[in-house]
């Protein structure tokens, strides 16, 4: 079972990079983003508003999530990213993870906790996950990402 942490470390924007690309989901940009992140957070970190919780294994980063505040809003707070190594896929920590950082949101004071992803069938696992949480679809933008690949937006009340 993998130890979380919340604290960042100078090697996680390359274990991050790695995490995301090897989940085979994401896109390139995506991946780039989801470390630019993690840099931004370790050299900017009183300014950039974004949480982690990290669950470290044995041997590599096994997953991660990134929440945080919405700005302009009361106690609207986004998952902005969750990733599982497909390793550590099917053993329930993709569950503990959200788990987990849906309290810690709470614990910043978050009111709401609101999550944007994708329709593709590849992405029926994290929307089944959100579901499972109670959390709501609450609409859909469509073609948002791509023809055929629209935004559902899911959402829940703390």
């Amino acid at each position: 079972m993998s130890a979380f942490r919340n604290k960042l470390k100078a090697s996680d924007p390359k274990a991050v990079r790695d995490l995301v690309a090897n989940t085979g989901v994401f896109s390139d940009i995506e991946v780039g983003w989801a470390e630019e992140i993690i840099e931004t957070a370790l050299t900017r970190p009183e300014s950039c508003g974004y949480h982690f919780l990290f669950a470290d294994g044995p041997d590599a980063l096994q997953g991660f999530t990134c929440f945080g505040p919405i700005e302009g809003t009361d106690n609207r707070f986004d998952l902005y990213w969750i990733a599982v190594s497909p390793q550590a896929q099917g053993q329930r920590l993709g569950h503990r993870l959200l788990e987990h950082s849906i309290k810690a949101a709470q614990a910043l004071g978050a009111a709401h906790v609101f999550i944007d992803t994708s329709t593709r069938i590849d992405y029926a696992a994290a929307r089944a996950l959100y579901k499972s949480h109670g959390f709501e679809l609450m609409g859909m933008l469509t073609d948002f990402y791509s023809d055929g690949d629209s935004k559902a937006l899911f959402g829940r009340k703390l």
